[in-house]
C-alpha cells in the first residue's frame, strides 16, 4: 500500500483520495471542500464547517476535489481513489459525473 499523503497545511491542496483525516491542535480548525465535478463547479459548504479543538474528523472530499483547512492541524489522506465510487455503486446511487 502506497504511503497517505500527510499535510499541516491546505491551500486548495488536490486531494488524491475520497476522504481525508483532520486531527485539529489546541484551537478549532475549519475547512472548506471545491468540488471540481462538471455540472457542480464551487464550494461544497455554504459556510465553512469546523473541528473542535483537540479532536479528529474524517471528511468526505472526492479525488481531485481541491480542500482548503484555516488553522493549525495535521491533515492525513485516508480511503483509496475508487472507495467513494464503490459506495455510490452498493447502495445504487449515480456517480455526479
Amino acid at each position: 500500500m502506497p504511503q497517505a499523503n500527510v499535510y499541516t497545511a491546505a491551500a486548495n491542496a488536490t486531494i488524491y483520495t475520497d476522504k481525508v483525516r483532520i486531527a485539529a491542535g489546541t484551537s478549532p480548525v475549519t475547512y472548506q471542500v471545491y468540488v471540481l465535478y462538471p455540472d457542480n463547479v464551487g464550494n461544497l459548504y455554504s459556510a465553512p464547517p469546523s473541528v473542535p479543538a483537540n479532536s479528529i474528523m474524517d471528511v468526505f472530499v472526492g479525488v481531485q476535489n481541491k480542500l482548503t483547512v484555516s488553522g493549525t492541524c495535521t491533515i492525513t489522506e485516508v480511503g483509496t481513489a475508487t472507495s467513494g465510487i464503490m459506495s455510490v455503486r452498493d447502495t445504487g446511487g449515480t456517480l455526479p459525473y
